[in-house]
């Protein structure tokens, strides 16, 4: 095997024992080119640790990229890094992963502020789009400490074991898991692999019943495509191939296994396991090199430290991010996916703030308008007798204020409540109420009322949107109006924020009467006059970007941004910079952030549950960028909202569009256009290597750097 250059300049521990409990670190630069290879490797007993930077998704059987190098950050900022531990050859067992406190001279960073989170792997059983792969993704992060209630939660310690767990097959159709009876039963691989090749395997349920009673055939790939000869399940483990074996549970029921039920899981010669790390770099630490450990511990007294350095620039990033947010929630449909189906409950604030808080930790805003709207009461010529906002006050001031934020972050919009079946008369009291009221509290700036979603362009829905239009700003004038629409000539002076699909402002073709249609749609130039009369341009990402009803063809759906599970990380991070910079909008929206959690509305015919699947409208994650944090699944005592790794590179993209700003401020549009330019082109043509996404931000970071100390920064 040829040993490749940026392979070898960075180097892999391993960890042994010497069987007294004693730990040896062992250093082997050369390792880092072997366990990248897919190919099989030599069966030595040994665990392995790197920590690695930059948009990075690390699969399981896939390769690692090579250790990171100084880590770059700026001062207010979530700094992160992972971690990635590497069982070849035997399992790991018993991986428990912490952080020191950084140190530089007398300054310190406190451990206490570093998080780490486990990664859990989704399993895709349908891609999102042709660049999708099956398999295992990393996705759900488990805290090690939650960040809301500081309790331990279930993260650590875990064991890597090479054989991954079993996952059943779910039935989906039109892009979204298909309702269906399975059986109750499980299957536990186990064993310890012995094959040259990372290998899926999969069994599927011949004759249904109990355990013991029903059959089943197997078959791995690569290999043939021709299943085993049926076999009685049972509780006792039986050998397949490669030193793999299976055991089945089960209640000795007759629905403990149903024909059809079918199973994959995974082994390989080595399998990783990725660790997420959150550093809160406070807005007055000193600026310098910082250096820290980071200690992954084992099972039988194996230990390993791994150094870690990271430089603090001599600027901070604002808590609040310039470029706006607004990402919508449904409170009933998350309270189900916590406490169970209740008809009409609504969501507890405790657990609302849960989820806002998560979300605003990742510099996102989220929706208050459908759980913890205002109540009135109205005379019957339709103005207000009674207004009580004590109950939305007490959701939203924080955000909206940034007192008990991390950070003191604040929202950066703020969406009017929907009001709905109220009279013409009311619906007016309600908007000049309700205008009013966020006048008083210093909230109106961030204020929009979100008008029409995704209307035809057709009669009946544009007379919709100008009523609505015309409604509001009969209430109130100075309330943006937005609608999730291309440029409409017929809107002008009613629509006052624009937001179309990223899809429409660099439309591609697959046929002659599409190119014909497409080359009419108003392009980023157009929307300039709007803007110079007042109005603004946010934008947002659909199914469109995938295709809703299942994996879209190839190229016309490639490399669009994407917040699906199943695309690269680099895909999930590039909106921010395409936002500032490229195309210039002001604010991104996206529909909702737990749409999976609608599974639990109704028990008796309930879809997968979200740990399980977030696979609808054609994609893997459409909607749905946190899991329910339910105790008995992630352990601790309350309920909170478990972070997507997608979530993590949102946050990272909003910084990129930070830096962005912070640039433009200094003057530095020129810098700005011709960096970025090299990475980014347009919403479908952008550089997916991580290294350049890694290289352009500290780019950027340095440039600001230079303007804050007064002299060029050191390279």
């Amino acid at each position: 095997m040829a040993l490749c250059g940026p392979c070898a300049a960075h180097p892999v521990y391993v960890l042994k024992s010497d069987g007294s409990g004693q730990s040896l670190r062992l250093w082997r630069p050369w390792l880092a080119a072997v366990l990248l290879a897919a190919s099989a490797l030599p069966a030595h007993a040994r665990c392995t640790a790197r920590i690695i930077s930059g948009p990075v998704k690390v699969r399981p059987y896939g390769p690692v990229p090579p250790a990171a190098g100084m880590l770059l950050c700026a001062r207010n900022e979530t700094c992160s890094f992972q971690v990635v531990l590497t069982a070849s050859g035997e399992d790991c067992a018993g991986a428990v992963v912490d952080v020191s406190d950084l140190a530089r001279g007398t300054a310190r960073i406190s451990a206490s502020r570093v998080t780490l989170y486990r990664q859990e792997f989704l399993h895709v059983f349908y891609r999102s789009s042709a660049q999708g792969e099956l398999g295992e993704w990393p996705d759900a992060l488990i805290p090690n400490v939650d960040p809301e209630y500081g309790e331990r939660r279930n993260a650590f310690p875990f064991d890597l074991r090479r054989v991954s767990r079993a996952y059943r097959l779910y039935a989906a159709r039109r892009g979204r898991p298909v309702v269906g009876v399975h059986g109750s039963g499980s299957v536990q691989p186990g064993g310890e692999y012995t094959g040259g090749l990372a290998r899926r395997y999969v069994v599927r349920i011949v004759k249904p019943g109990a355990v013991g009673v029903a059959t089943y055939v197997w078959r791995s790939e690569p290999g043939p495509a021709q299943a085993s000869l049926p076999r009685a399940t049972s509780h006792v483990p039986v050998q397949l191939k490669h030193g793999v074996n299976i055991a089945f549970r089960g209640q000795l029921r007759d629905d403990d296994f149903l024909a059809g039920d079918e199973f994959w899981f995974y082994a390989g010669p080595q399998r990783h396991q990725p660790v997420w790390v959150d550093v809160d770099i406070p807005a007055d630490a000193q600026p310098g090199v910082y250096s820290a450990q980071v200690r992954v511990k084992l099972a039988g007294g194996a230990e390993l430290l791994l150094p870690l350095r990271l430089e603090v620039l001599d600027f901070a990033l604002p808590s609040t991010g310039t470029l706006a947010t607004y990402f919508g929630i449904f409170g009933h449909a998350v309270r189900a996916a916590h406490l169970g189906p209740a008809e009409g409950e609504p969501i507890s604030l405790e657990l609302w703030r849960a989820y806002a808080l998560a979300a605003v930790r990742n510099r996102v805003t989220i929706d208050a308008a459908f759980d913890f709207a205002p109540a009135y009461e109205f005379r019957p010529d339709g103005s207000i007798d009674k207004a009580d906002y004590s109950r939305y006050d007490a959701a939203v001031s924080p955000f909206l204020d940034g007192k008990g934020t991390p950070r003191g972050t604040r929202w950066t919009s703020l969406r009017v409540p929907g009001f709905e079946k109220l009279s013409d008369a009311e619906l007016q009291s309600a908007l000049r109420d309700f205008a009013g009221h966020a006048r008083e509290r210093g909230w109106f700036e961030r204020l929009f009322h979100y008008t029409f979603d995704e209307p035809k362009r057709d009669a009946k829905d544009l007379a919709v949107v100008r009523k609505r239009a015309e409604q509001v700003r009969a209430a109130d004038a100075q309330i943006p109006r937005l609608v999730t629409t291309e440029l409409e000539e017929s809107l002008f002076g009613l629509v006052t924020r624009w937001c179309p699909v990223v899809n429409a402002l660099e439309p591609r073709s697959r046929f002659l009467h599409e190119w014909w249609e497409n080359r009419k749609r108003p392009r980023r130039s157009d929307y300039e006059a709007r803007l110079q009369a007042g109005d603004s341009l946010w934008w947002y990402q659909s199914c469109q970007s995938h295709d809703c009803g299942g994996a879209g063809p190839s190229p016309w759906l490639d490399n669009w941004p994407s917040y699906m599970v199943d695309v690269s990380a680099v895909a999930n991070r590039v909106f921010g910079l395409l936002s500032a910079v490229t195309y210039k909008v002001s604010g991104i929206l996206y529909w909702d952030v737990a749409y999976a959690h609608h599974s639990a509305l109704e028990q008796a015919t309930r879809d997968p549950d979200p740990w399980e699947s977030v696979y609808y409208f054609g994609g893997n994650g459409d909607g749905t960028l946190f899991y329910p944090g339910r105790p008995d699944r992630i352990g601790g005592n309350h309920h909170i909202a478990i972070e997507s790794l997608r979530l993590k590179m949102i946050r990272d993209s909003l910084y990129d569009a930070e830096l962005a700003s912070t640039l433009r401020r200094l003057g530095e549009e020129e810098f700005l256009q011709r960096e970025v330019r090299g990475v980014v082109q347009s919403a479908y043509r952008w550089n997916p290597d991580p290294q350049a996404w890694d290289q352009l931000r500290r780019t950027l970071l340095r440039r600001i750097a230079e303007h804050t100390s007064g002299k060029p920064a050191s390279r």
